[in-house]
């Protein structure tokens, strides 16, 4: 799915913003753009890739907050004690005696 014109104008003037974008928004996705995004993705720590992805809009304030961390596993948690890693099998219960019962009819003596 490729950007709207709108949405690239958008990153653009976000790019231009930061100094790296030189020029009025076209909503183009021209050698320009591409040039600017290397850019900040550098200035960033980013691989200079000059593509969109999810951490670039992320730095430059258009992305979500979740954006590059992975899909959300079901199931899980907040809690780290309650997370199981699926390479390390779940840790085995504590090993304890069994308790023994007396029969029914000594457990009551009063009866």
């Amino acid at each position: 799915m490729e950007p709207t014109a709108d949405r690239i104008s958008e990153i653009q003037s976000a790019l231009a913003t930061r100094g790296v974008y030189q020029g009025d928004p076209t909503g183009k996705w021209d050698d320009g753009t591409v040039d600017a995004m290397k850019k900040f993705q550098s200035s960033q720590g980013l691989t200079a890739s000059g593509k969109l992805d999810a951490l670039s809009l992320e730095k430059l304030g258009l992305g979500a907050d979740t954006a590059g961390r992975g899909a959300p596993v079901p199931g899980a948690t907040s809690e780290p004690n309650l997370l199981i890693s699926r390479t390390q099998p779940a840790p085995a219960a504590p090993s304890q005696a069994p308790v023994q019962s007396q029969p029914a009819e000594k457990q009551n003596p009063s009866n």
